[in-house]
Protein backbone atom coordinates (compact mmCIF):
# COMPACT_ATOMS: atom_id res chain seq x y z
CA UNK A 1 0.00 0.00 0.00
CA UNK A 2 2.91 2.36 0.79
CA UNK A 3 4.30 1.73 -2.69
CA UNK A 4 0.97 2.80 -4.19
CA UNK A 5 1.05 6.04 -2.20
CA UNK A 6 4.64 6.74 -3.24
CA UNK A 7 3.61 6.35 -6.89
CA UNK A 8 1.11 9.16 -6.46
CA UNK A 9 3.94 11.60 -5.71
CA UNK A 10 6.01 10.42 -8.71
CA UNK A 11 5.51 12.45 -11.90
CA UNK A 12 3.51 10.47 -14.43
CA UNK A 13 4.26 10.19 -18.11
CA UNK A 14 1.81 12.23 -20.23
CA UNK A 15 0.08 9.06 -21.41
CA UNK A 16 -0.38 7.70 -17.87
CA UNK A 17 -1.58 11.12 -16.69
CA UNK A 18 -4.27 11.10 -19.39
CA UNK A 19 -5.18 7.52 -18.50
CA UNK A 20 -5.56 8.32 -14.79
CA UNK A 21 -7.57 11.43 -15.54
CA UNK A 22 -10.09 9.40 -17.55
CA UNK A 23 -10.38 6.74 -14.85
CA UNK A 24 -10.89 9.26 -12.04
CA UNK A 25 -13.22 11.65 -13.90
CA UNK A 26 -15.23 9.30 -16.10
CA UNK A 27 -14.51 5.80 -14.84
CA UNK A 28 -13.09 4.80 -18.23
CA UNK A 29 -10.68 1.91 -17.73
CA UNK A 30 -8.37 1.76 -20.75
CA UNK A 31 -6.10 -0.99 -19.46
CA UNK A 32 -7.70 -3.69 -21.63
CA UNK A 33 -6.60 -1.93 -24.83
CA UNK A 34 -3.17 -1.94 -26.43
CA UNK A 35 -1.12 1.14 -25.59
CA UNK A 36 -0.24 1.67 -29.25
CA UNK A 37 -3.94 1.81 -30.18
CA UNK A 38 -4.77 4.24 -27.39
CA UNK A 39 -1.92 6.58 -28.31
CA UNK A 40 -3.07 6.62 -31.95
CA UNK A 41 -6.62 7.54 -30.91
CA UNK A 42 -5.44 10.22 -28.46
CA UNK A 43 -3.21 11.72 -31.14
CA UNK A 44 -6.36 12.31 -33.20
CA UNK A 45 -7.36 14.89 -30.57
CA UNK A 46 -3.82 16.25 -30.30
CA UNK A 47 -3.81 17.01 -34.04
CA UNK A 48 -7.36 18.39 -33.98
CA UNK A 49 -6.33 20.90 -31.28
CA UNK A 50 -2.99 21.62 -32.99
CA UNK A 51 -1.00 20.83 -29.88
CA UNK A 52 2.68 19.88 -29.86
CA UNK A 53 2.27 16.44 -28.30
CA UNK A 54 0.96 14.35 -25.42
CA UNK A 55 2.57 16.59 -22.79
CA UNK A 56 0.57 19.60 -23.93
CA UNK A 57 -2.57 17.52 -24.34
CA UNK A 58 -2.36 16.17 -20.77
CA UNK A 59 -2.27 19.76 -19.47
CA UNK A 60 -5.05 20.81 -21.84
CA UNK A 61 -7.27 17.98 -20.63
CA UNK A 62 -6.90 19.08 -16.99
CA UNK A 63 -7.69 22.71 -17.80
CA UNK A 64 -10.57 22.00 -20.19
CA UNK A 65 -12.96 19.39 -18.70
CA UNK A 66 -15.24 19.74 -21.74
CA UNK A 67 -12.50 17.99 -23.77
CA UNK A 68 -13.36 14.66 -22.09
CA UNK A 69 -16.40 14.31 -24.38
CA UNK A 70 -14.50 14.62 -27.69
CA UNK A 71 -11.73 12.38 -26.34
CA UNK A 72 -14.22 9.73 -25.27
CA UNK A 73 -15.74 9.88 -28.74
CA UNK A 74 -12.29 9.40 -30.31
CA UNK A 75 -11.62 6.38 -28.10
CA UNK A 76 -14.97 4.70 -28.69
CA UNK A 77 -15.09 1.91 -31.24
CA UNK A 78 -18.30 2.22 -33.28
CA UNK A 79 -19.06 -1.36 -34.29
CA UNK A 80 -22.75 -1.81 -34.94
CA UNK A 81 -25.18 -3.29 -37.44
CA UNK A 82 -28.72 -4.50 -37.88
CA UNK A 83 -29.54 -7.66 -35.93
CA UNK A 84 -25.91 -7.92 -34.79
CA UNK A 85 -25.33 -11.25 -33.01
CA UNK A 86 -28.34 -12.91 -34.59
CA UNK A 87 -28.79 -15.58 -31.92
CA UNK A 88 -29.46 -12.87 -29.33
CA UNK A 89 -32.18 -11.33 -31.49
CA UNK A 90 -33.61 -14.80 -32.16
CA UNK A 91 -33.95 -15.31 -28.40
CA UNK A 92 -35.51 -11.89 -27.92
CA UNK A 93 -38.02 -12.59 -30.65
CA UNK A 94 -38.92 -16.09 -29.44
CA UNK A 95 -39.04 -15.47 -25.68
CA UNK A 96 -38.60 -11.90 -24.49
CA UNK A 97 -40.74 -9.83 -26.87
CA UNK A 98 -43.80 -12.12 -26.62
CA UNK A 99 -43.49 -12.09 -22.83
CA UNK A 100 -43.33 -8.30 -22.72
CA UNK A 101 -46.32 -7.97 -25.07
CA UNK A 102 -48.36 -10.42 -22.97
CA UNK A 103 -47.77 -8.47 -19.79
CA UNK A 104 -48.32 -5.08 -21.43
CA UNK A 105 -52.07 -5.33 -20.74
CA UNK A 106 -51.33 -5.06 -17.03
CA UNK A 107 -48.92 -2.17 -17.62
CA UNK A 108 -51.23 0.36 -19.29
CA UNK A 109 -50.71 -1.24 -22.71
CA UNK A 110 -47.19 0.00 -23.09
CA UNK A 111 -43.70 -1.48 -23.42
CA UNK A 112 -40.72 0.74 -22.54
CA UNK A 113 -37.31 -0.20 -23.97
CA UNK A 114 -33.91 1.43 -23.55
CA UNK A 115 -31.09 0.85 -26.05
CA UNK A 116 -28.07 2.20 -24.15
CA UNK A 117 -25.10 3.05 -26.36
CA UNK A 118 -27.17 2.90 -29.55
CA UNK A 119 -24.51 4.42 -31.87
CA UNK A 120 -26.10 5.22 -35.26
CA UNK A 121 -29.45 3.57 -34.52
CA UNK A 122 -29.24 0.10 -36.02
CA UNK A 123 -29.99 -1.63 -32.71
CA UNK A 124 -33.13 0.39 -31.79
CA UNK A 125 -34.61 -0.07 -35.26
CA UNK A 126 -33.81 -3.80 -35.13
CA UNK A 127 -35.68 -4.01 -31.83
CA UNK A 128 -38.61 -2.09 -33.31
CA UNK A 129 -38.74 -4.56 -36.21
CA UNK A 130 -38.87 -7.45 -33.71
CA UNK A 131 -41.84 -5.94 -31.90
CA UNK A 132 -43.63 -5.22 -35.19
CA UNK A 133 -43.06 -8.76 -36.43
CA UNK A 134 -44.33 -10.37 -33.23
CA UNK A 135 -47.34 -8.06 -33.11
CA UNK A 136 -48.19 -8.92 -36.71
CA UNK A 137 -47.98 -12.66 -36.06
CA UNK A 138 -49.51 -12.69 -32.61
CA UNK A 139 -52.51 -15.03 -32.21
CA UNK A 140 -54.90 -15.51 -29.28
CA UNK A 141 -53.12 -15.68 -25.97
CA UNK A 142 -53.00 -19.12 -24.49
CA UNK A 143 -53.89 -17.86 -21.02
CA UNK A 144 -56.78 -15.64 -22.09
CA UNK A 145 -60.44 -16.47 -21.43
CA UNK A 146 -62.86 -16.95 -24.32
CA UNK A 147 -64.47 -13.55 -23.61
CA UNK A 148 -61.07 -11.85 -23.60
CA UNK A 149 -60.17 -13.51 -26.89
CA UNK A 150 -63.41 -12.31 -28.53
CA UNK A 151 -63.05 -8.75 -27.22
CA UNK A 152 -61.01 -6.32 -29.32
CA UNK A 153 -57.60 -5.79 -27.82
CA UNK A 154 -55.89 -2.46 -27.57
CA UNK A 155 -52.47 -2.71 -29.26
CA UNK A 156 -49.63 -1.92 -26.88
CA UNK A 157 -47.60 1.23 -27.37
CA UNK A 158 -43.94 0.35 -27.80
CA UNK A 159 -41.45 3.13 -27.07
CA UNK A 160 -37.75 2.46 -27.66
CA UNK A 161 -35.32 5.12 -26.44
CA UNK A 162 -31.84 4.99 -27.95
CA UNK A 163 -29.11 6.90 -26.13
CA UNK A 164 -25.49 7.62 -26.90
CA UNK A 165 -22.82 10.16 -25.97
CA UNK A 166 -21.92 10.86 -29.60
CA UNK A 167 -24.21 13.58 -30.96
CA UNK A 168 -23.00 13.03 -34.53
CA UNK A 169 -23.96 9.35 -34.32
CA UNK A 170 -27.37 10.30 -32.94
CA UNK A 171 -27.96 12.69 -35.84
CA UNK A 172 -27.30 9.84 -38.25
CA UNK A 173 -29.71 7.67 -36.26
CA UNK A 174 -32.44 10.32 -36.46
CA UNK A 175 -32.01 10.59 -40.24
CA UNK A 176 -32.78 6.85 -40.40
CA UNK A 177 -31.05 6.33 -43.73
CA UNK A 178 -28.87 3.25 -44.17
CA UNK A 179 -26.95 1.67 -47.04
CA UNK A 180 -29.07 -1.03 -48.65
CA UNK A 181 -26.12 -3.39 -49.05
CA UNK A 182 -25.39 -3.41 -45.33
CA UNK A 183 -28.99 -3.61 -44.19
CA UNK A 184 -30.85 -5.99 -46.47
CA UNK A 185 -28.22 -8.69 -46.12
CA UNK A 186 -28.39 -8.61 -42.33
CA UNK A 187 -32.09 -8.56 -41.49
CA UNK A 188 -34.32 -11.66 -41.36
CA UNK A 189 -36.29 -12.11 -44.58
CA UNK A 190 -39.67 -11.94 -42.85
CA UNK A 191 -39.05 -8.45 -41.43
CA UNK A 192 -37.66 -6.96 -44.64
CA UNK A 193 -41.05 -5.41 -45.46
CA UNK A 194 -40.61 -3.13 -42.43
CA UNK A 195 -37.79 -1.35 -44.31
CA UNK A 196 -38.27 0.76 -47.44
CA UNK A 197 -35.66 0.68 -50.19
CA UNK A 198 -35.13 3.97 -52.00
CA UNK A 199 -33.94 4.67 -55.57
CA UNK A 200 -30.71 6.20 -54.24
CA UNK A 201 -29.54 2.85 -52.85
CA UNK A 202 -30.45 3.68 -49.28
CA UNK A 203 -32.99 2.02 -47.00
CA UNK A 204 -35.14 3.59 -44.29
CA UNK A 205 -37.21 1.97 -41.53
CA UNK A 206 -40.93 2.19 -42.25
CA UNK A 207 -42.87 4.95 -40.54
CA UNK A 208 -44.33 2.38 -38.14
CA UNK A 209 -40.86 1.59 -36.80
CA UNK A 210 -39.82 5.24 -36.67
CA UNK A 211 -42.82 6.05 -34.49
CA UNK A 212 -41.56 3.50 -31.95
CA UNK A 213 -38.05 4.97 -31.67
CA UNK A 214 -36.61 8.18 -30.27
CA UNK A 215 -33.01 9.25 -29.61
CA UNK A 216 -31.41 11.23 -26.79
CA UNK A 217 -27.86 12.17 -25.83
CA UNK A 218 -26.92 10.63 -22.52
CA UNK A 219 -23.95 9.25 -20.59
CA UNK A 220 -24.27 6.13 -18.48
CA UNK A 221 -22.43 7.99 -15.73
CA UNK A 222 -25.12 10.65 -15.52
CA UNK A 223 -28.14 10.14 -13.24
CA UNK A 224 -30.61 7.86 -14.99
CA UNK A 225 -33.93 9.46 -15.97
CA UNK A 226 -35.31 6.01 -16.81
CA UNK A 227 -37.65 4.10 -14.49
CA UNK A 228 -40.15 1.26 -14.74
CA UNK A 229 -38.57 -0.11 -17.93
CA UNK A 230 -39.42 -3.45 -19.52
CA UNK A 231 -36.19 -4.05 -21.43
CA UNK A 232 -32.66 -2.60 -21.32
CA UNK A 233 -30.25 -3.54 -24.10
CA UNK A 234 -26.68 -2.44 -23.35
CA UNK A 235 -24.27 -4.51 -25.42
CA UNK A 236 -20.52 -3.95 -25.65
CA UNK A 237 -20.69 -0.61 -23.82
CA UNK A 238 -19.70 -1.55 -20.27
CA UNK A 239 -16.27 -2.66 -21.50
CA UNK A 240 -15.28 1.00 -21.72
CA UNK A 241 -15.72 1.49 -17.96
CA UNK A 242 -13.74 0.44 -14.93
CA UNK A 243 -15.12 -2.49 -12.92
CA UNK A 244 -16.22 -0.12 -10.16
CA UNK A 245 -18.24 2.00 -12.55
CA UNK A 246 -19.63 -1.10 -14.30
CA UNK A 247 -20.90 -2.24 -10.90
CA UNK A 248 -22.56 1.13 -10.31
CA UNK A 249 -24.18 1.15 -13.77
CA UNK A 250 -25.50 -2.40 -13.34
CA UNK A 251 -27.05 -1.43 -10.00
CA UNK A 252 -28.76 1.50 -11.72
CA UNK A 253 -30.02 -0.83 -14.45
CA UNK A 254 -31.57 -3.01 -11.73
CA UNK A 255 -33.21 0.09 -10.27
CA UNK A 256 -34.53 1.23 -13.66
CA UNK A 257 -36.12 -2.11 -14.62
CA UNK A 258 -39.54 -3.18 -13.46
CA UNK A 259 -40.04 -6.61 -11.92
CA UNK A 260 -40.07 -9.15 -14.76
CA UNK A 261 -38.17 -6.84 -17.11
CA UNK A 262 -35.09 -7.95 -19.01
CA UNK A 263 -31.46 -6.84 -19.25
CA UNK A 264 -29.29 -7.75 -22.27
CA UNK A 265 -25.49 -7.38 -22.14
CA UNK A 266 -22.77 -8.08 -24.68
CA UNK A 267 -21.25 -11.54 -24.91
CA UNK A 268 -17.94 -10.39 -23.41
CA UNK A 269 -19.70 -8.64 -20.52
CA UNK A 270 -21.03 -10.09 -17.28
CA UNK A 271 -23.50 -9.27 -14.57
CA UNK A 272 -21.79 -8.97 -11.18
CA UNK A 273 -21.78 -7.02 -7.94
CA UNK A 274 -24.84 -6.29 -5.77
CA UNK A 275 -27.10 -6.11 -8.84
CA UNK A 276 -26.52 -9.82 -9.53
CA UNK A 277 -28.86 -10.82 -6.69
CA UNK A 278 -31.79 -9.09 -8.43
CA UNK A 279 -31.65 -11.07 -11.68
CA UNK A 280 -32.12 -14.61 -12.90
CA UNK A 281 -30.49 -15.94 -16.07
CA UNK A 282 -32.86 -16.11 -19.03
CA UNK A 283 -30.18 -17.04 -21.58
CA UNK A 284 -26.59 -17.58 -20.48
CA UNK A 285 -25.30 -17.75 -24.06
CA UNK A 286 -26.90 -14.47 -25.07
CA UNK A 287 -26.34 -12.68 -21.72
CA UNK A 288 -30.06 -12.09 -21.13
CA UNK A 289 -31.23 -11.64 -17.53
CA UNK A 290 -34.71 -11.28 -16.03
CA UNK A 291 -35.36 -8.85 -13.19
CA UNK A 292 -36.53 -10.33 -9.91
CA UNK A 293 -38.45 -8.55 -7.18
CA UNK A 294 -36.78 -6.27 -4.63
CA UNK A 295 -35.28 -2.81 -4.46
CA UNK A 296 -31.49 -2.71 -4.99
CA UNK A 297 -29.53 0.03 -3.22
CA UNK A 298 -28.10 2.63 -5.57
CA UNK A 299 -25.29 5.08 -4.89
CA UNK A 300 -26.16 8.75 -4.80
CA UNK A 301 -26.13 10.35 -8.23
CA UNK A 302 -22.78 11.94 -8.96
CA UNK A 303 -21.00 10.19 -6.09
CA UNK A 304 -17.26 9.98 -6.80
CA UNK A 305 -15.66 6.56 -7.25
CA UNK A 306 -14.24 5.02 -4.15
CA UNK A 307 -10.45 5.11 -3.80
CA UNK A 308 -8.15 3.02 -1.66
CA UNK A 309 -6.86 4.88 1.39
CA UNK A 310 -3.17 5.44 2.05
CA UNK A 311 -3.68 5.79 5.78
Amino acid sequence: MQAECDMRTTPLSPFLAIHRHLVERRGLDLSRYKESYLKRRILVRVRALRLAGLDQYALYLKRHPEEIGPLQKALSIKVTGFFRNRSCFDFLRAKVVPDLLRRSAARHHRVAVWSAGCATGEEPYSLAALFAAVLDGEGPRADASSEARRAPRRPPRVLITGTDLDEAALERARRASFAAAGLLGAIPADVAHHFEERPDGMVSPAERLRRMVRFERESLLDPFPHRDLDLIVCRNVLIYFSLEHQERILARFAQALSEGGYLVLGRVERLFGPARAFFEVASARDRVYRRLSGEPPVEEAGAPPREASCA
